[in-house]
């Protein structure tokens, strides 16, 4: 392999991998995103409509019909819960608060007891789901969390093969050639590049053109010698 082809192969592993890293949080955040969403615009919604009858029935000063306003109010609040549905438990708790409605409104004795009770029921379910989502949201995270460190290790460990390879292939045949050429500087011409060296096919060819050169200059220099 080429020494551009080898670079490029490992800076691009290495960019792979960080892109996956920086798509996968991504990821993470944006399917976290409509859990918490949801809890603010259905459960919490409907928590909300429960209180504000909840509210309206304490704010009541005796036994008795519920007047005009205050009816207006706890119906609008219940058909607003009855709209938001979001949990299937809802449905019998909303459905027995229409039924106990009336009775409610016309004051009879016991009718407000039941009616907060479900009310009371109606809450539970939505906090109970609230804390199913924000359970699942946390496992998610937690997921997405180790998923990161898993490609963050995944990446390190590639940084430091492509390091160890540069190492080997690159830097260690680039010092050899640098020796060679030293030592030829010093007096020791019959020092040579190893051929079989693990290097790119362009740093072979450098070194081999520098033992050729070698090779050129000791050959004149036992000529000289010679013809003396």
């Amino acid at each position: 392999m080429n020494l551009r082809r080898e670079l490029f192969v490992a800076i691009g592993a290495l960019v792979v991998l960080n892109l996956v890293l920086s798509f996968g949080a991504i990821g993470l955040f944006a399917r976290m995103g409509p859990a918490i969403e949801r809890i603010l615009q259905e459960n919490v919604y409907t928590i909300v409509e429960a209180e504000k009858m909840l509210g309206e029935l304490a704010r009541l000063e005796r036994a008795g019909p519920v007047d005009d306003p205050q009816r207006a109010r706890i119906f609008a609040a219940l058909a607003s819960a009855e709209h938001n549905i979001t949990e299937e438990e809802e449905r019998p708790v909303l459905k027995a608060l229409r039924e106990q409605w009336p009775s409610v409104a016309s004051g009879q004795p016991g009718a407000r007891s039941a009616f907060v009770s479900n009310l009371e029921r109606l809450v539970a379910i939505n906090r109970n789901a609230m804390a199913d989502v924000d359970a699942r949201a946390k496992r998610l995270g937690n997921a997405g969390a180790w998923s990161a460190v898993l490609i963050g290790f995944l990446t390190f460990l590639l940084s430091l093969i492509v390091v160890a390879r540069l190492e080997r292939r690159f830097v260690q045949p680039l010092l050899e050639l640098h020796e060679v050429v030293k030592f030829a500087g010093q007096g020791h011409p019959l020092r040579r590049c190893r051929s079989s060296v693990d290097a790119p096919r362009e740093v072979l060819d450098l070194a081999q053109s520098v033992n050729q050169l070698l090779d050129e200059r000791l050959a004149e220099s036992r000529m000289v010698e010679v013809n003396q």
